[in-house]
């Protein structure tokens, strides 16, 4: 399991359930991007908009947890 996470998110990445589907690539480039080490960047858009385009991982490999503001 490989997790990314700021202030406002969490995206957790299990490789063993993804399907390499690239619904999130696909969806939100400028967080999620296979070409770019981490290829992850919970900075690369809102954590609202993270969340959404994990919600629609087909796979469930990605998760998303939205952390309290403090």
């Amino acid at each position: 399991m490989q997790e990314f996470q700021n202030d406002a998110i969490i995206v957790r990445y299990d490789p063993r359930v993804c399907t390499h589907s690239g619904h999130c690539v696909r969806g939100l480039a400028s967080v999620f991007d296979v070409s770019r080490q981490p290829w992850i960047d919970v900075n690369g858009a809102a954590a609202e908009a993270i969340a959404r385009q994990v919600a629609q991982c087909p796979s469930g490999a990605l998760t998303a947890e939205r952390r309290a503001k403090g």
